[in-house]
């Protein structure tokens, strides 16, 4: 994840991944930070200078970083620029701490769910997890499809392990989800 400004192919064949200071200092950082911080790392080199400049000449003054820790020695971050030379308004620090902290969860839920497999159904399986969606029970099911309440029973709990689920709500709610049962 990089920084708020524009990062277009020539900014990365300029490496301005490996010169800018923020994503240098996300490697150590375990708290939000702003920009200016990174000026404790020393004195910026001139290659730093020349990002500073341009990031100001594309109206980027300041700003503060939200650093995100993965697993092992995997660091994101998220950061939010200032448009003008104004000081970051330090009460906004939590609330955008919270969006931070929102976002990467949900970032983690979608990835997730893109690598998690869509498990096959069986026809059978399918339409007893769309009558359970209606809200039939068991017998009901078992009426409907014209098989007995035990065989329903044998393909919701299949439909249950193969969905990862211990309860018929949450298979539901899982297959709306996965796309295997629309509302």
């Amino acid at each position: 994840m990089t920084r708020g400004i524009t990062w277009s192919s020539k900014n990365l064949s300029r490496q301005w991944d490996r010169i800018d200071p923020v994503v240098q200092y996300i490697q150590r950082a375990k708290q939000p930070f702003f920009w200016s911080d990174t000026y404790v790392l020393g004195k910026f080199s001139k290659e730093q200078k020349t990002f500073f400049a341009e990031c100001r000449e594309l109206g980027v003054h300041s700003g503060i970083t939200f650093p995100i820790h993965g697993p092992g020695s995997e660091v994101d971050l998220v950061s939010v620029s200032l448009r003008n030379e104004r000081s970051a308004p330090v009460h906004r620090i939590p609330h955008l701490h919270m969006i931070t902290a929102q976002y990467v969860l949900r970032y983690s839920e979608l990835v997730e769910n893109r690598r998690s497999e869509v498990p096959t159904l069986t026809s059978k399986e399918n339409e007893c997890l769309r009558w359970c969606k209606e809200g039939k029970t068991n017998w009901e099911i078992g009426e409907i499809l014209r098989i007995s309440e035990k065989t329903v029973e044998f393909h919701m709990s299949n439909v249950m392990r193969k969905l990862g689920t211990n309860n018929r709500i949450s298979a539901v709610v899982i297959g709306i989800q996965r796309g295997l049962v629309h509302l």
